[in-house]
């Protein structure tokens, strides 16, 4: 007999909340938890369950739990880095997002049921994990997550993450999202708590343990995605790449040193100067062959990457899984469980990644203003420039995705956004403080209802990289997260910013 799932009844309570409530009082409901003292996250990992356990999984990746779930880490850090009535602001756009796709007929409702693992108790480790593989290349959905429930007791997530991996990194060029989805769900339990794992890391397996989308849905050029189905059918290719470059734990370091510095560097800005972002590849393989670390070379990859972001023309505002698929591999590196060689595919494929190399075309601008230009604004203190960053941005030509003419991949940056690229660099190169940098674009990407928690990502990605790559790069991710933020502030129709900053003026 099937039977739903069944959570703590004081967590029950605040899941129904997210399901039941009426979309059109989620917000101010939402907003009255906050203020009455219910931590922040226990609202968001009611959210994180209720969008896990009663939507349904799309054909491609747009709807039920995967952007919601992906999020949900950017949210949480964006929400703590903020603090006050602003901090409460990605906690409601999360919990409407959920709630939205909970009761949107495309995706919900629908019922995750009970599933009991007792059939594998007593099952050696070794045993269940390769049953596991098995089950998700074999796209045995109900076994799949049987042995999930089974792992989760008696193994590190990162075994089961690395498990995970072997469907996921292939698929990576099909579709972003076969990696990105199970990291950062991953993630959202590092931040909201792991006894949640039986529940989230569920539609996650589900979505492996499928058959691959082969095609887009009016999303991609019909090459981009035949390029795609060829690097997923060629996937040996990569694997022969590590083997032949001997790209083994006894030849290549894990960590880096400061002596890698200049290394670094010039990888970077070989990655950032590429017109074919899948011949990265062959640059990182070689820099590891060289000597390079795998942290390293992941340092690299995040300057090169951002240094590519900076060169695209492209105005989509979901754009944002060059820093996003950067910054996943970046965690595996630091995972343990994870082993040494999927952690090395894991920054190889990072090129391949179908949401990565459609950009190819749009790599037509500088990256970052030209120096003439910075040089030739007016001298502004620090608050002074904030100020006129926010201008900048909150100046920005309205896009409207209800009435636009072409697909959202097809959207342009306005040539004003190079204005807000100009003053983003003034910043980073006078020097000022990054909290306050970041806390502004936080607060401005909260106007976003738009993106399906995207343009969270990049801030928090943003924010991460800052701080995660030596000094004199840090710029890059500084000026990439007002780029972007530039692109995504003034996206239509909104609808929980102006509900939500109504009820916080009260």
């Amino acid at each position: 007999m099937v039977r739903p799932v069944e959570l703590p009844p004081a967590v029950e309570q605040e899941v129904r909340f997210v399901e039941d409530t009426p979309s059109d009082h989620i917000v101010d409901a939402t907003i009255e938890r906050l203020r009455n003292g219910r931590p922040a996250r226990e609202i968001l990992a009611a959210a994180c369950l209720a969008v896990s356990r009663s939507t349904e999984l799309p054909p491609d990746h747009h709807g039920g739990p995967v952007h919601p779930v992906s999020g949900m880490h950017a949210v949480y850090q964006l929400a703590s880095r903020l603090g006050g009535d602003s901090g409460y602001l990605p906690v409601v756009q999360s919990v409407a997002l959920a709630n939205k796709h909970v009761n949107s007929p495309e995706m919900g409702p629908a019922l995750m049921p009970a599933l009991d693992p007792a059939p594998l108790a007593g099952t050696d480790t070794a045993a269940l994990l390769a049953g596991f593989v098995q089950a998700l290349a074999d796209r045995q959905t109900p076994a799949a997550e049987r042995h999930l429930l089974a792992l989760l007791p008696v193994v590190a997530p990162g075994q089961i993450l690395d498990a995970m991996l072997q469907v996921a990194l292939p698929r990576n060029a099909l579709d972003d999202h076969y990696l990105l989805y199970p990291i950062y769900a991953f993630r959202a339990l590092d931040d909201l708590g792991w006894d949640w794992a039986p529940v989230v890391l569920r539609p996650p397996v589900r979505y492996l343990a499928r058959h691959p989308m082969m095609e887009a849905i009016g999303e991609f050029k019909p090459d981009v995605v035949a390029e795609g189905v060829a690097l997923y059918q060629d996937f040996a290719a990569i694997e022969r790449m590590i083997d032949d470059h001997g790209l083994t734990e006894d030849r290549v370091a894990l960590a880096t040193q400061d002596a890698e510095s200049v290394a670094i560097g010039r990888l970077a800005e070989r990655i950032g100067q590429v017109g074919e972002i899948r011949s990265v590849v062959r640059l990182l393989a070689r820099a590891l062959a060289e000597g390079l670390s795998l942290a390293g070379a992941g340092e690299a990859l995040s300057i090169g990457g951002g240094l590519l972001f900076l060169r695209c023309s492209s105005g989509n505002p979901f754009e944002v899984h060059i820093h996003t698929g950067i910054n996943a591999r970046r965690y595996l590196l630091g995972l343990e469980g994870v082993c040494f060689r999927t952690k090395v595919l894991g920054l190889l494929s990072w090129g391949l990644g179908m949401e990565v190399r459609y950009l190819d075309p749009t790599l037509t601008w500088t990256p970052g203003a030209p120096p003439e230009l910075v040089a030739g604004l007016p001298t502004r203190g620090q608050d002074d420039l904030l100020q006129t960053i926010a201008e900048s941005i909150l100046t920005q030509p309205v896009v409207d995705l209800e009435t636009i003419e072409v697909s959202v991949d097809e959207l342009v940056a306005a040539d004003q956004v190079r204005d807000t690229i100009a003053l983003a660099q003034q910043y980073a190169e006078a020097g000022y403080d990054p909290e306050p940098y970041f806390e502004l674009l936080g607060r401005l990407t909260c106007r976003d209802d738009q993106s399906e928690m995207h343009a969270y990502k990049l801030q928090q990605v943003a924010y991460e990289e800052y701080f995660g790559v030596r000094e004199p790069y840090r710029w890059v991710h500084m000026v990439s997260a007002a780029r972007h933020a530039a692109c995504v502030v003034n996206l239509r129709p909104q609808t929980v910013y102006p509900a939500a900053q109504s009820r916080l003026a009260h």
